[in-house]
């Protein structure tokens, strides 16, 4: 989930704006043509590098009355050109805007242009500076305006831990059931029986209803890794996730959203944290060097956190987790390149 779009979807904006009253005809006095206005939004990501938002112009409060006032409604779409914290953006919209001089008023439908740029300084909080033409539609007002904002995302961010605890406790409650039920009846488990297992991790006993000759806790009927043995975290299919958790602990720029594809990972480390109280899980997070000392210290004990929430969202004792925040201090590959940064944008567990 790279913050992601899915993980805070939502944000509202507020900002100020000058506002050039004439682009192409020449319709007011000098100081008429300015205009200056306040703007507040409220936005959906529908994906990470599109987004939807609906804005209310008024005047601003520091214009006095002999200036032209702008009011306005704009529902306007987002295209962000990059996904790095520093990111720029087009926008297109359409909306309707009252205008209101000494000379009279004028209101119509409205288009709009723009593009601008957005820093991204946390998960939650951004900066904008855009350019936006106006256009009112069969009317003579168009307004180039300057805008400045900063936005911040609401919702909770790694929400569903708790519900997807609960609901994998059901899962694995159920399957257990109709297991144990099936051999309460002397009745061997069949392949799609065992497929409806939870995944094991090392040191939980196999099934002794079904032969498991690596003794990883799969069926081998349905091992696709025969040769894992007890020692390896294995999936349902029997195969090895340490040879994956490079990849599935990796994070987007100024993000500490849970990565999806690393629960499974994730959900094998806290059944063999439980099955073994001694267990020590070490969670290290790291950040690459785009970031000041202080915010790249701040983000790998965000990353560090949300493992380990998930950890203990999954039944690990707080006891058994040791959160390290280690900064860009221990790269792994090279902080010059795209690629390598996002490497180093990483989670790493430590099991003792």
């Amino acid at each position: 989930m790279p913050v992601m779009a899915e993980d805070i979807p939502y944000y509202f904006t507020v900002g100020a704006a000058h506002t050039d009253n004439e682009v192409s005809v020449d319709h007011f006095g000098d100081h008429m043509k300015h205009s200056y206005t306040n703007e507040l939004s409220l936005g959906y990501m529908l994906k990470d590098d599109v987004a939807l938002e609906g804005s209310f112009v008024i005047p601003s409060i520091i214009q006095d009355d002999s200036r032209a006032d702008i009011e306005q409604f704009r529902f306007s779409s987002f295209y962000f050109l990059s996904d790095e914290a520093l990111k720029p953006y087009l926008t297109a919209g359409i909306g309707f805007e009252d205008m209101n001089t000494d000379g009279g008023n004028a209101s119509n439908a409205l288009a709009s242009l723009g593009a601008g740029v957005q820093y991204d300084s946390s998960d939650r909080v951004f900066a904008r500076a855009e350019i936006r033409y106006d256009d009112m539609i069969n009317e003579y007002p168009e307004h180039t305006n300057y805008v400045l904002e900063v936005g911040y995302r609401f919702g909770a961010a790694n929400s569903g831990y708790a519900a997807a605890a609960a609901a994998g406790a059901s899962v694995a409650s159920a399957a257990d059931s109709s297991a144990s039920n099936n051999m309460a009846d002397d009745t061997q488990l069949t392949a799609e029986d065992v497929q409806n297992l939870p995944a094991t991790a090392a040191g939980i006993p196999a099934k002794s209803a079904f032969t498991d000759s690596d003794n990883d806790g799969v069926a081998d009927s349905i091992d696709k890794c025969d040769n894992t043995g007890k020692v390896a975290m294995v999936d349902s299919n029997g195969c090895d996730l340490i040879k994956t958790v490079e990849a599935l602990l990796r994070f987007p720029l100024n993000k500490a959203g849970m990565p999806g594809k690393a629960t499974a990972y994730l959900d094998q480390v806290a059944a063999q944290a439980k099955a073994d109280p001694e267990m020590k899980i070490i969670v290290k997070g790291h950040a690459d060097e785009t970031g000041s000392d202080e915010f790249n210290q701040f983000i790998s004990l965000e990353r560090a956190k949300t493992v380990g929430g998930y950890l203990t969202a999954r039944g690990v004792s707080k006891d058994a987790i040791v959160l390290e925040a280690l900064s860009d201090t221990q790269p792994i590959a090279d902080n010059t390149t795209d690629e390598g940064r996002q490497l180093n944008r990483r989670v790493e567990l430590s099991i003792q």
